[in-house]
């Protein structure tokens, strides 16, 4: 199985919350994990947000980053800038926002090799099924 990760799926690997027991089988399950360029600068972002709002400690965001920046190697990041060739008309088709029609371009750029876009955004997974991408949301 071939999966592609958003940032609101990918982070629940390393923060506890609802569905990351769900998260976590389906990238053991998987053959290839594909995932945007930005991912990983939204993750670092998010953990950031974490530590400013005191919700983990200096050391645990160190950790957290070691562990997604080494995790990094083995995801297949999409890079091309073909891959943002369709980002404007998403935006204009589904009014996303800018890093969530980047996340959706992206898996729309290798929508023929991948069986399941996880997300955990209800408007972006809308979009996504529009586009005929299969849909899998843990958190519903």
């Amino acid at each position: 199985m071939t999966i592609y990760l958003d940032t609101s799926a990918l982070i629940k690997n390393y923060i506890e919350e609802s569905g990351s027991d769900l998260i976590t089988k389906k990238m053991y399950a998987a053959d290839k994990i594909y995932v945007s360029y930005i991912t990983r600068i939204e993750c670092i972002s998010t953990f950031r947000r974490i530590l400013q709002e005191k919700n983990i400690t200096e050391e645990e965001y160190k950790r957290l980053k070691n562990e997604l920046l080494y995790d990094f190697k083995y995801y297949t990041e999409i890079e091309n800038k073909k891959a943002l060739d369709n980002c404007e008309n998403i935006i204009d088709k589904y009014q996303l926002k800018t890093l969530d029609s980047i996340q959706l371009s992206s898996a729309m750029y290798v929508k023929n090799e991948i069986d399941i876009f996880i997300c955990c955004d209800s408007k972006l997974n809308d979009a996504s099924r529009s586009e005929g991408l299969s849909i899998y949301n843990p958190i519903e």
